[in-house]
């Protein structure tokens, strides 16, 4: 008996979300208007199964024939999502990836900093918005979990937007449409925060690329000088000037010299993942031997000329030096302690791998993605 009334209470669950369908498929083909979608957005959430779920995002995603009001469509549905806390978010950031352009961003941004922030996004202030956002407070979905996953997912969103003029696009959607208020602060907060991100991080498209090109093209040494100069921040994660094969008076010319945002700076000579790092004897290769005594003589002359010097790089003083050879993944265990004790045993020189390089940008865009630029303080007890 029970057995019967378990099946029976199943098969209604599925004619319940089939309906469901029929009345989704039907507002997204008539285009209906945002008082049908409130009810039709809390009979999802009433059903709150992965299936009503995706019903949600479907209406969230569809363009609506372009319409004019279709953002009074669209933003709703995103908020009702966050009724399925990090499942929710996920469901939206990738609503957002997936089917890129400019309004899917927007309210995406929206949507996510509210979370964040645990603030109510502008239509969710007035009507029956402000009733779904409390449906969704009391589901959990402003929770602190769900707002470090609405924050990690921001600064993502943020990422996979490739051109800038795109990105400015949405987030002046964004703010054009926050009202000044208290909770409005806090979203925009929370947006201005993933933003900053984005030039501390480097984005996984990059990082293939990087990859790709120590794969395929490790003798060529023009290729990754004009990789680096692309894309600065692998040679130094605070780098916010470089200069690539600077001219030093006609005198010499380094690969690069980085000014970092503290004000320090760094003198840069890159050779080829192809070369050699440790030879089978355990001593630095001639390929190391020739890279520091080149940029020893760079930092050396920029230091003896350092009057002149500082007409081009502002504020220049006693810079760090990085080697850039070889890979560190092919040598054995014993030349890797032969490299930790040459780079202990130098002054303000460090010789590092290729392979190091992306290894410590993976590391960096996965900290930022997590945890933002916010520094966090800890006490030991």
């Amino acid at each position: 008996m029970l057995a019967y009334f378990a099946v029976n209470k199943v098969a209604t669950s599925w004619e319940i979300t089939g309906l469901l369908e029929d009345e989704v498929n039907d507002f997204i083909e008539r285009g209906a208007n945002p008082q049908t979608l409130s009810s039709l957005l809390n009979r999802c959430m009433d059903q709150g199964t992965t299936q009503a779920m995706n019903l949600v995002r479907r209406l969230f995603e569809d363009d609506y024939g372009g319409i004019t009001y279709k953002w009074e469509l669209k933003e709703p549905a995103a908020a009702a999502l966050l009724f399925w806390s990090e499942q929710g978010i996920e469901e939206i950031a990738q609503a957002a990836v997936n089917l890129s352009n400019l309004s899917n961003h927007t309210i995406a941004f929206d949507v996510l900093s509210s979370a964040a922030s645990a603030s109510p996004s502008m239509r969710m202030k007035v009507g029956s918005g402000s009733e779904l956002w409390q449906r969704v407070i009391d589901a959990g979905g402003t929770s602190c979990g769900v707002q470090e996953a609405a924050r990690k997912k921001l600064v993502e969103l943020v990422l996979s937007i490739e051109r800038e003029d795109d990105l400015a696009a949405s987030l002046a959607q964004v703010f054009f449409r926050h009202q000044v208020s208290p909770d409005s602060v806090k979203a925009a907060k929370e947006i201005v925060r993933a933003v900053a991100s984005r030039w501390f991080s480097i984005g996984e498209k990059t990082l293939r690329e990087f990859q790709d090109l120590i794969d395929d093209c490790g003798s060529c040494e023009p290729v990754f000088q004009t990789f680096f100069e692309a894309n600065p921040q692998l040679l130094d994660p605070m780098a916010i000037e470089v200069w690539p094969e600077p001219n030093l008076f006609g005198s010499r010319k380094p690969d690069f010299v980085v000014k970092r945002s503290d004000g320090s700076y760094l003198v840069v000579e890159i050779e080829c993942p192809s070369k050699n790092l440790i030879t089978k004897a355990g001593h630095p290769s001639a390929d190391v031997t020739h890279a520091e005594h080149q940029v020893t003589d760079y930092r050396k002359y920029m230091l003896d000329h350092i009057g002149n010097v500082r007409n081009v790089f502002p504020g220049f003083s006693s810079p760090d030096c990085l080697v850039i050879v070889g890979l560190e993944n092919t040598l054995t265990p014993d030349q890797k302690l032969v490299l930790a004790s040459l780079n202990e045993a130098r002054h303000r020189i460090k010789v590092v791998g290729f392979d190091w390089l992306l290894e410590r940008a993976k590391r960096v865009s996965k900290n930022v993605s997590e945890h933002g630029v916010i520094v966090s303080v800890k006490r030991m007890t």
